[in-house]
């Protein structure tokens, strides 16, 4: 049977996210695994799916105990398909199948019961009635969770197990040999007849539990979507997070990002004792560059700005006060140096295939590219004019791109042009102190949010001034200021 491969995110901050997700059962791991991104013509679905989510984060925030109450179904779910499978094949169930398929009836149930008491009735998630699975490997009144081959099975099962235990009563009693031997005889015949009746009554419950197969499998995918909405209901809640608004691409409205966050990022920070800047943008079709000075933090923008977009099409909630973007058909992020040792690709040889990727997905569709610092790895006469190119190649692509750049002299008409804000209060900062010290004081005094601004803009120039302040060698900075003079 094919199975699907696992889903491999676009960017790293949603693979942080899929991996940190708390998902309990194989059922849950697999509709993780299953995810796919939304594409342009399934709008109404993710709407909907989003819709789900939106009903689950209201009734989790108005009732503290929410997730303890399914989550702790979950921790104990088996994944019984190898059992079902078996069933189907005709093969008569062991002990251990069988009651693995009791369990799961068990706790389906319970699931269901507490589903349908909570009021959420979600279209995606909706649960069979297998009660009846439970009564027929349960004979006798009392529900337990264990499973034996009970005599209420079989009259001639009580009749054999009867028989032997007073077999074994003689056995315990008798003090001739020869008799103890006979008697052992006669209960290893009782023994195999008893496995023969066993045999008969777990191949009748086969057969019973048969027509009963495809509402188990029908629950146990409804339990790994609603395990899944459960995991991303939880992750909504922890970090306060927010429902994208998300539009068809053909009206082509801005993608509108206001007070997005890293959640990754953020708490790389905060065990170091610092915030994270929210970042805002907008982003129309067509390209917009991105300016800064070094370590202003272009990076995290466009990675955060991915990241976001790419949750949102996988019926996420985003990190952001408000986000609203058209649904893409396609994500592309061109970032990091792209080195590929075992295929011996240099860096900027994988960011031409990266390239060469995104320039046949936007003949497809209409998609998000996001390129950090393209061509960086070439001579700064080349890499202009490949990233002036890429820029004019994506303004009349109909897909929205941007571009985080260190490059002079890019202008794209019609394009949009943001800036990092950068350091602010250079002069404040006192030189010759200790190098961690001075780390410290220029990331306070870095404004990590963005700025808007017209096409005649200017590269920002901060990196002699921090190297200055970061202590380097006086006759090196000597020989770069008449550089910069002349």
């Amino acid at each position: 049977m094919h199975r699907q491969k696992k889903y491999r995110a676009s960017t790293p901050g949603v693979a942080w996210l899929l991996s940190e997700l708390q998902i309990e059962s194989l059922y849950g791991r697999e509709a993780l695994k299953n995810l796919r991104p939304a594409k342009s013509d399934q709008l109404e679905q993710l709407r909907q799916s989003l819709a789900e989510l939106e009903i689950m984060v209201t009734a989790a925030r108005n009732d503290k105990s929410f997730f303890d109450q399914a989550g702790s179904i979950f921790k104990c779910l088996r994944y019984i398909n190898g059992s079902l499978d078996n069933l189907e094949a005709g093969q008569v169930p062991d002990e251990t199948e069988l009651l693995e398929i009791k369990g799961f009836a068990m706790l389906l149930t319970s699931l269901k019961n507490w589903y349908e008491r909570s009021g959420l009735q979600l279209p995606s998630v909706s649960f069979s009635d297998i009660e009846p699975v439970i009564k027929i490997l349960n004979p006798d009144r009392t529900v337990v969770t264990s499973f034996h081959v009970h005599e209420a099975y079989s009259q001639k099962l009580k009749e054999i197990r009867a028989e032997k235990i007073q077999l074994e009563n003689c056995i315990l009693q008798c003090t001739d040999q020869q008799k103890r031997d006979e008697l052992r005889d006669q209960r290893a015949r009782l023994v195999q007849s008893e496995k023969a009746e066993e045999h008969l009554v777990r191949e009748n419950l086969g057969r019973q539990l048969l027509e009963w197969v495809t509402r188990m499998r029908h629950n146990g995918l409804a339990a790994g979507r609603f395990e899944l909405l459960l995991a991303k209901t939880r992750l909504a809640c922890q970090f306060n997070c927010t429902c994208p608004e998300v539009f068809a691409a053909a009206e082509k409205v801005p993608l509108r990002a206001e007070e997005m966050i890293n959640p990754e990022v953020e708490a790389i920070l905060a065990s170091r004792g610092k915030q994270f800047t929210p970042v805002s943008i907008e982003l129309s079709p067509g390209t917009t560059l991105l300016t800064g000075a070094n370590m202003g933090g272009k990076s995290v923008a466009l990675l955060t700005l991915a990241m976001n977009a790419e949750l949102a099409t996988l019926g996420f909630f985003v990190f952001a006060r408000r986000f609203c973007m058209p649904l893409f058909d396609f994500i592309c992020l061109i970032a990091g140096d792209g080195q590929n040792q075992a295929s011996g690709l240099s860096s900027f040889g994988a960011e031409i295939i990266r390239l060469s990727e995104l320039t046949a997905l936007t003949r497809q569709g209409i998609g998000l590219a996001v390129c950090d610092e393209f061509a960086r790895s070439t001579n700064p006469s080349e890499g202009s004019r490949f990233v002036q190119a890429l820029g004019e190649f994506l303004q009349q692509s109909g897909s929205y791109g941007i571009i985080a750049t260190h490059f002079d002299g890019i202008r794209i008409e019609g394009a949009a042009y943001y800036q990092v804000i950068g350091l602010k209060d250079k002069n404040t900062i006192e030189e010759h102190t200790d190098r961690e010290t001075l780390l410290q004081k220029l990331c306070e005094k870095m404004d990590y949010r963005l700025l808007k601004i017209n096409d005649d803009y200017q590269v920002p120039k901060d990196a002699m001034h921090i190297a200055t302040i970061l202590g380097l060698d006086s006759e090196f900075l000597a020989i770069l200021r008449r550089h910069y003079q002349s």
